[in-house]
């Protein structure tokens, strides 16, 4: 639809006597040309026509056609444009037109009748603006924005929160429809944990202060399942710096984040029993035993050996050692429940188990539950002297008094070594443990204690 189709109009004719100082102090100022009523060029001030790089030569005693395409000259619209201004009506809007050179020329322009000095029409005065590269750079900002939506996922937030749209990429990734989401809060992608945590509304409280937000952040999709945006939320700022609304642009990482944790897994868990490797609870009683000496806290540790593995092994092979190690690695997993606590695959048929915030009395309950619950398996064992397989276990803790000194990982491993040991010796299928306290022989200072004990 052409700009003529969009124009508006007024029932105005100017007095050509009473008009004429107006007309010339606004031709000193600002683009014009005056018509005929059949549209010939009467006069173009030299704005007007630099604008078309023309000179007067090119349009005086022209039809005003001259500026536009050839088609758009033979159209409907644009003779009943011209029979429009011959009754008197102004006209005003943005107008394509087209310069010496061929190229698009855009203003914003007013046409008014001007009449004579019984009010009849007699010529048209056109006053107008060059908005060309204005035009152009809102069409390049709009193809931007096109080409963005089109790879990117937008969503559009209300300062509350409320949503007020989102592309067709975003609604794919997430899986709603536009309908399903529009008015509802951004909380509906959220986990509750995450919708309830202090820091949620913190974050919308900075993003209405207007604060640009940029990480990676979990969603969830329509069918429950986890989705990870790489997303930045940006406030939409009106005339005076505030902000009016929210957009947000998204990338779907899914894919790569699920490869990261899968290989993070692997990296950090035991491929035989699923609990972590060794590699992992050197690092994480590493950082437990720092965060007691800051604390205060308690740290338990509990080493788990099956008893008379090798001969068990040896009897029914390797397969049935292997689904041995597994249901021990569970049997352990059912008892060690708090989220902080680690189970390890500590080496061959040893097992440990870090229990923070764990006092030694704990350290010794969990460790007897452990005992009872592989005894409970009634796991059969070759050994004359054994009826079902059965493990020793031995703790040690660290006690909460405040240690002004670093510890060696080793140290609270060789105590637990120690406490197991005993409990072997004194028969097997048994629990023994050390004093809570580090013996002072034991308490060292480490110059590098980050490095994990290997």
């Amino acid at each position: 639809m052409s700009a003529i189709d969009n124009l508006t109009g007024t029932e105005t004719c100017w007095d050509m006597t009473e008009s004429r100082h107006v007309v010339d102090a606004i031709a000193r100022t600002m683009p014009i040309i005056r018509f005929g009523l059949d549209g010939t060029v009467l006069f173009a001030n030299d704005r007007y026509l630099n604008i078309f790089g023309m000179d007067a030569v090119d349009v005086i005693g022209r039809h005003h056609s001259v500026f536009i395409r050839p088609h758009e000259a033979a159209s409907a619209g644009y003779a009943m444009f011209w029979n429009t201004l011959r009754t008197g009506r102004s006209m005003q809007s943005e107008f394509c037109r087209v310069g010496k050179d061929g190229r698009e020329v855009w203003l914003q322009a007013t046409y008014m009748t001007i009449g004579d000095p019984v009010g009849e029409p007699r010529e048209i005065l056109k006053i107008a603006q060059d908005v060309t590269n204005a035009r152009e750079h809102a069409a390049d900002h709009q193809s931007m924005l096109e080409a963005i939506s089109r790879s990117t996922a937008i969503i559009e937030f209300a300062l509350d929160g409320t949503i007020l749209s989102a592309n067709a990429h975003y609604l794919a990734i997430t899986g709603y429809t536009e309908f399903a989401i529009r008015g509802r809060h951004h909380r509906m992608f959220l986990t509750p944990e995450d919708a309830h945590d202090p820091s949620y509304d913190r974050f919308w409280e900075r993003l209405r202060r207007g604060e640009f937000i940029r990480s990676e952040f979990r969603r969830i999709g329509s069918d429950g399942r986890p989705i990870w945006l790489q997303a930045s939320y940006n406030p939409i700022l009106d005339a005076n710096g505030k902000p009016t609304r929210i957009v947000k642009i998204a990338t779907d990482i899914t894919e790569s984040v699920e490869l990261h944790n899968e290989t993070t897994r692997h990296a950090f868990s035991d491929a035989l029993t699923a609990v972590a490797n060794r590699r992992r609870f050197n690092m994480t009683l590493v950082d437990e035993i720092r965060r007691a000496a800051r604390t205060g806290n308690d740290l338990s540790l509990i080493l788990v050996d099956i008893d008379y593995f090798k001969t068990f092994n040896d009897t029914y092979g390797h397969q049935q050692g292997d689904a041995c190690l597994k249901a021990v690695a569970n049997a352990i997993r059912g008892v060690v429940r708090r989220a902080s606590d680690l189970v390890a695959r500590f080496g061959g048929e040893e097992f440990a188990v870090l229990l923070p915030n764990a006092t030694t009395r704990t350290a010794a309950i969990v460790a007897e539950n452990i005992r009872a619950a592989i005894e409970a398996l009634q796991v059969e064992h070759p050994d004359p002297s054994k009826a079902v397989l059965t493990v020793s276990a031995g703790y040690a803790s660290l006690g909460s008094e405040r240690l002004t000194t670093d510890l060696l990982a080793t140290d609270l491993i060789e105590r637990a070594d120690r406490a197991l040991y005993r409990a072997k010796a004194a028969g097997r299928n048994r629990v023994s443990g050390e004093a809570r306290v580090m013996p002072q022989s034991l308490v060292k200072t480490v110059p590098n204690a980050s490095k994990p004990v290997t």
